[in-house]
């Protein structure tokens, strides 16, 4: 079982410390050096995030009722952005997954306010991804 690589607590001390775009944009350089290599076989159209100006992958799988993440992007912000989803939903169940209001989130850590709207999109595809596969699951 995947440990995750920080707490939510500690993210969300990082973006409290760097308020400005400019220090947040270097914590998020930051966070995606420590994002989970991807193997190269898993970078296929399977796994591909649709909505992503970059090119981004991701692969969802179980292990008993927790879903482990992996993900990668050409993109060193993009990689940054999943670091943050992955510390958010890696080695929960669907229905911790589903209870997770990601708006709060994003709202909270100052995200949205300066992310091109190609760069949202692409955050919110996502996340729709990984919580559909959630709303699945709970179907069962």
């Amino acid at each position: 079982m995947q440990k995750s690589i920080m707490s939510m607590h500690q993210l969300q001390g990082g973006f409290a410390q760097n308020k400005s775009w400019d220090a947040q944009y270097r914590l998020l350089i930051q966070l995606g050096k420590k994002l989970p290599c991807m193997d190269e076989s898993d970078k296929n159209l399977r796994n591909e995030v649709q909505g992503c100006a970059s090119a981004a992958w991701l692969k969802v799988h179980l292990e008993g009722d927790r879903y482990q993440i992996t993900m990668h992007s050409d993109t060193r912000i993009v990689r940054g952005l999943m670091m943050i989803l992955l510390v958010i939903y890696q080695n929960k169940n669907a229905r911790q997954i589903l209870a997770v209001n990601i708006n709060d989130i994003f709202t909270e850590l100052g995200l949205l306010n300066h992310l091109s709207p190609s760069r949202a999109n692409g955050l919110f595809a996502i996340v729709k991804r990984i919580t559909q596969l959630g709303i699945d699951e709970n179907d069962e």
